[in-house]
């Protein structure tokens, strides 16, 4: 077999590197493209971006003013709306550049703003980008609980020793106004058995949810009043244990009369004893006039 021209042997070789350079992957993203924010001292997250292509960001909070943005004149549009933000890179740009770009949030958890960097592609671009927080650690969501726990218990100090109906700052109270956030309290919902009515209490439960902090729980009742003409008040409560042991609540609090036909939570407060609640209770409730009273039974509160 006679030896190859030199020639062609160069041309070969080019064409091979041309190949394996038409294989590799393009840096950019060309579907939707989810990032998450590392905190601390993680570097910027590149973004791509190319001359009259469309670049969408999306963030997972809402926007404030103002923006950088490196170059900014020589972008054909950059505009941010809520929790969005458009970019279209002018012919301007040139491929290779790398434009810093930083946002704002207007809420006041987490980082105030973050940093991109904008890299110029020739004729490609990452049209959606959907950007959010990275998941919390553990750790830190564990300071964050104990920092608001200790909050409410100095917000509930004060009220620990007033009468029933003047505890204003009672957990019940604020979970019930919405004063605190109740994601930021541990809460699950609790399995309930059919309840007994008084008779005339035209009363359904919807849901039962225990809200907890070190030595608080909050049993919130969900109630539909069915009756066709009376509104139902909460008036008071009692929690009595298995073994007969009466716990009289902190707290009892409804905002406003179930009205005929609508729906409304009651927010029933106690104590924690030492060593918590270790036997199944039963909830009563009864309305002002101790006339119409429902019961639930067999509530696990641990």
């Amino acid at each position: 077999m006679p030896p190859c021209p030199p020639a062609l042997l160069l041309a070969l070789l080019l064409l091979g590197m041309s190949a394996t350079a038409w294989a590799q992957p393009s840096p950019c993203q060309t579907g939707v493209r989810r990032l998450e924010l590392e905190g601390g001292s993680a570097p910027p997250p590149e973004i791509c971006i190319s001359p009259g292509l469309t670049t969408a960001l999306l963030f997972d909070r809402e926007l404030a003013s103002p923006v950088e943005l490196e170059g900014r004149a020589r972008f054909e549009r950059v505009e941010g709306l809520g929790k969005a933000m458009l970019l279209v890179p002018s012919a301007k740009l040139s491929p290779g550049e790398r434009l810093r770009l930083t946002v704002r949030f207007t809420a006041a958890e987490g980082p105030p703003s973050a940093t991109f960097v904008l890299v110029v592609h020739r004729d490609e671009a990452e049209r959606q980008v959907e950007i959010s927080r990275a998941p919390r650690r553990p750790e830190a969501c564990q300071a964050e609980l104990e920092r608001k726990e200790a909050e409410l218990q100095r917000c509930l100090h004060a009220s620990d020793s007033a009468p029933l109906q003047d505890k204003q700052d009672s957990l019940a109270r604020l979970l019930a106004t919405e004063a605190i956030e109740r994601d930021r309290l541990l809460a699950r919902t609790l399995s309930f058995q059919a309840p007994s009515l008084a008779p005339g209490t035209a009363l359904q439960v919807m849901r039962l949810k225990l809200h907890r902090i070190r030595t608080r729980i909050v049993v919130e009742v969900m109630l539909s009043n069915v009756d066709p003409v009376k509104p139902w008040q909460a008036g008071g409560a009692l929690v009595t244990a298995r073994s007969g042991k009466e716990l009289e609540p902190l707290a009892v609090v409804q905002p406003a009369p179930l009205e005929p036909g609508g729906f409304a939570s009651v927010w029933v407060e106690l104590e924690s004893p030492v060593g918590g609640f270790p036997e199944s209770y039963t909830l009563q409730l009864w309305d002002e006039a101790r006339a119409r009273s429902l019961t639930l039974p067999g509530l696990k509160l641990r």
